[in-house]
């Protein structure tokens, strides 16, 4: 009963994020860049000779995406006012039958991701988190497309404090490096059943080992804050 309840809290702890799409279709085009603000939040898209355009569903895409317009390009600027969780985008190609395309983040915490863009477009998985800005390269110009950037927010009261504290890398192979404490505190670790499989204390910018773990899905608490989950690889 008692690893029901704590999975019963952790489940609930991540529901407390609800998501928001930036899908181009209130975007504001200043030209040379698109400004598109939802729930507070502005994203800013740059690259050559970018514009709002409806796609038709092309490469998968959903009403306006922000297109290059038939000219090319080699990086993609994507900025945030303020550091957010991302989760997918679907990225697009005008042009060539198959594009390689590469995500990287400003402050290099997440790793960076490499998709193949196939027959015009490609669903990208992220799971980015704590970022302000990311780019998206190409070895060989192409023309850049792109629609549905999906954020996660989270709707706790502690909304602050998860916002600043940030693990990472995600997934992991041996430490979890922990920023943004303000105070030593006492973490668990627990499995995706809700079973305690580490406990510690931790101070401000500390590492926790998880060499130990077995591979899988833990989740990360510390006191009076919702669980972080992570991955062991």
């Amino acid at each position: 009963m008692k690893n029901a309840y704590l999975l019963l809290i952790i489940l609930f702890s991540l529901n407390s994020y609800s998501q928001t799409t930036f899908g181009y279709e209130t975007a504001t085009d200043h030209g040379d860049y698109l400004t598109e603000t939802i729930d507070g939040i502005t994203l800013t898209t740059s690259y050559e000779t970018i514009t709002v355009l409806d796609a038709n569903g092309y490469g998968g895409s959903s009403g306006n995406i922000a297109a290059a317009f038939s000219v090319y390009s080699s990086e993609a600027t994507f900025a945030f006012s303020e550091a957010v969780e991302i989760n997918s985008i679907i990225a697009l190609e005008g042009q060539a039958s198959v594009a390689i395309y590469t995500f990287t983040t400003s402050d290099g915490t997440n790793e960076s991701v490499n998709v193949n863009v196939v027959n015009g477009g490609a669903a990208v998985t992220l799971n980015w988190t704590g970022v302000t800005s990311f780019t998206v390269t190409s070895p060989f110009p192409v023309v850049f497309g792109f629609d549905t950037l999906v954020i996660n927010e989270p709707l706790s009261t502690d909304e602050f404090t998860l916002k600043t504290v940030k693990i990472f890398p995600n997934p992991t192979t041996d430490f979890i490096e922990v920023r943004g404490l303000t105070t030593t505190e006492n973490y668990n670790i627990y499995d995706v059943l809700g079973k305690e499989v580490k406990r510690g204390t931790i101070s401000i910018n500390d590492k926790i080992d998880a060499r130990n773990l077995e591979n899988g899905v833990y989740f990360l608490k510390f006191e009076n804050r919702n669980p972080i989950k992570f991955i062991k690889e």
